[in-house]
């Protein structure tokens, strides 16, 4: 560890290393094309390969710009599907609109190492009047705080015409993904996938599947054909929908209407396999918008293998449902007749009125590239038997929904044990993320001087504001971990909060830290302010830093108000009547909070610094629903880099 350090350091400031420079570490931006899927003919230096245990320098450029979709670089995609994979061509769902990208692709260069190697990624901000940040979501960056890509929390926006270096190890194996924290771009195309593999001696389930290749990687984007800007703070006459009118699978797919017509021709994504082999498929929710997914394959089931990046004990499932931000990975055997077979993602829950869906295509070599069965609609799914659903949508996780619908997160077990801290600990510090809304009055946003941050809801037509503890998170003006000492006190929240039965009916705009102690258990309890479930949306909750131990998710009693459910809440913890901790109780760090519900986790609080946490749908993420968990005391955390960008008010 200390001699990756010293080669971070090393490259971050002097951009060489032993005399080369790091063009010869350079990655191809397209190794999830099919191209690197046979270890015998990979290049030299690449860092997508079968993991052993030395490891690589790995250099990535990407340059951030608008875009367009089909658009010149298409030509003739429409009617030639040849065209579609011409250099420069993205495709989307067949609609031409403005997009953001990454080396002009959507999504942007797949990152595929190996546990120990170094990445070096140089991000250039070429996206006039914007600034940006890049965030490595899932990875915890023990050592390399301050490249975690959050404005204001880790670092300066890297402004428009100018280069910021990240340089971290990849110390965390399992599935991740890239992604812009920076406004709405994240919406309109800046994520892009991350795979830090092991040796597959190493691997907890490796006897489960015969290939891990890196073009079974499926990366799905929710989709509107509006900019994402024009939906805050919110329509309300035209175009007012703050949920998908499709999804995208690895950035390609049609517009399909709910009963099946293709309102474009482009081509569906496609993975091959052999018959008789099994193989991993990892899917990342790269989805901003409040609706949850359901993934199914058509005369397939799934065997879950790893939850975010963390391995599981093997669950069999018919269909996945997913938040933005979740990443599951699962292992198909494609032991069916040769033939080619639809894959379907498709909204759930509080978004199936919109009918979005999207098709990809699992082809066994030998087959036609167009599946024989007739393609599922939104309504008739690839899969139409009734079967197990992992993570149902608002599920009220207790053994009657296990069995009728499937598992919870806090069903699934680990391939290995928690630390026993987590489990024995019996006197925790706990805290509680209330996340809601603030409804307010007209004359509060536009009869006074002081302009609040707010959010149009296009199913009531309300004016709220996106809370958590009844406060709407602000940007400090620096950065929080770099130039604390210049950040003027009374921009932030008292540390003594509100009163919690009142989190759903306060307001305040202040910038959200929370301070814990390092190096202790920490219990966070997560609830959901909302009065009723079922019919309403479901939360997306991601913990910069860490992964969380999820020990338990329900719902708060229903048909009260929360003033009343959350005490009976807080009296059930404190009670002697809580399910003892399993051994291999499972880690997330990104899951669904069910609305009216909570969810029970706990840390260890063993990686100080100031830590991002937040609701995933970006809108809500934009109007204030975050805060900054502060581990441990500031002036023990390091300082900057040499050099490192300084910003603030003038």
């Amino acid at each position: 560890m200390r001699t990756l350090l010293f080669l971070a350091i090393t490259i971050t400031h002097l951009g060489t290393l032993r005399g080369q420079t790091l063009l010869d570490y350079l990655q191809a931006d397209d190794v999830d094309s099919g191209l690197y899927d046979d270890p015998r003919k990979l290049p030299r230096n690449s860092c997508t390969r079968p993991c052993g245990r030395e490891s690589r320098i790995c250099y990535f450029r990407f340059t951030l710009e608008p875009y367009v979709s089909v658009g010149r670089a298409c030509d003739n995609c429409s009617t030639n599907a040849n065209d579609c994979n011409k250099k420069g061509c993205v495709v989307a769902d067949g609609i031409e609109r403005g997009i953001l990208t990454i080396n002009r692709r959507m999504p942007g260069p797949s990152i595929q190492v190996c546990a120990g190697d170094l990445i070096v990624v140089d991000v250039k901000n070429s996206m006039p009047g914007r600034s940006t940040t890049i965030h490595w979501h899932g990875m915890k960056m023990r050592d390399y705080k301050f490249m975690d890509g959050v404005p204001m929390v880790t670092q300066c926006p890297i402004v428009e015409s100018t280069i910021f270096r990240y340089t971290f190890a990849a110390d965390d194996p399992g599935l991740h993904f890239y992604h812009s924290h920076d406004g709405l771009q994240k919406v309109d195309g800046i994520v892009g996938g991350i795979m830090i593999r092991v040796p597959r001696a190493d691997d907890a389930n490796n006897n489960l599947y015969d290939f891990d290749l890196p073009s079974h990687i499926i990366v799905v984007q929710d989709w509107q054909h509006l900019v994402a800007d024009a939906q805050l703070p919110g329509l309300r006459n035209d175009s007012t929908d703050q949920r998908p009118q499709t999804y995208l699978i690895n950035g390609r797919g049609q517009y399909l209407t709910r009963n099946g017509m293709r309102l474009t021709t482009t081509p569906f994504s496609e993975f091959t396999v052999t018959q008789g082999n099994r193989y991993v498929f990892r899917i990342i929710a790269g989805t901003c918008f409040e609706c949850q997914y359901v993934l199914t394959i058509e005369n397939h089931d799934m065997v879950i293998i790893a939850a975010d990046a963390g391995s599981i004990k093997p669950y069999r499932v018919d269909s996945i449902t997913m938040s933005p931000g979740e990443r599951y990975s699962f292992v198909v055997n494609c032991n069916r007749t040769v033939n080619s077979y639809w894959m379907q993602v498709r909204t759930v829950g509080y978004c199936n009125s919109t009918g979005a869906y999207q098709l990809a295509v699992l082809r066994y070599r030998g087959a036609g590239k167009t599946p024989t069965s007739p393609a599922p609609t939104y309504s008739v799914t690839a899969s139409n038997r009734p079967g197990i659903t992992m993570s149902p949508v608002n599920s009220v996780c207790n053994e009657e929904s296990r069995v009728r619908e499937g598992p919870c997160i806090s069903d699934l077990r680990s391939a290995y044990n928690a630390p026993p801290v987590i489990r024995r600990a019996q006197s925790v510090k706990r805290i509680y993320w209330a996340f809601g809304f603030y409804v307010f009055e007209d004359d509060e946003l536009y009869n006074t001087s002081d302009y609040k941050v707010f959010l149009v809801s296009p199913e009531t037509d309300n004016a709220v504001g996106s809370t958590i503890n009844g406060i709407v998170n602000v940007p400090a003006p620096s950065p929080l971990l770099s130039q604390y000492g210049e950040i003027p006190q009374d921009v932030l929240c008292p540390e003594n909060g509100y009163d919690p039965n009142t989190w759903n009916v306060i307001h305040r705009e202040c910038v959200h830290v929370m301070p814990v102690p390092a190096y202790e258990v920490i219990e966070i309890v997560i609830v959901d302010t909302l009065e009723f479930y079922r019919s309403a949306l479901s939360h997306s909750i991601h913990l910069h830093g860490y992964d969380m131990y999820i020990l338990e998710m329900g719902i708060l009693q229903q048909g009260v108000p929360f003033n009343q459910s959350f005490p009976r809440l807080k009296q059930y913890l404190d009670s002697n009547n809580r399910p003892r901790i399993p051994v291999d109780v499972v880690t997330k760090d990104t899951f669904p909070l069910t609305a009216g519900g909570y969810v029970v986790t706990r840390i260890y609080s063993d990686n100080p610094g100031f830590w991002f946490f937040h609701c995933h749908f970006a809108y809500h993420l934009d109007t204030g629903m975050s805060g900054i968990l502060q581990v441990g005391e500031v002036d023990t955390f390091p300082p900057p880099p040499a050099g490192f960008p300084r910003c603030g008010d003038f």
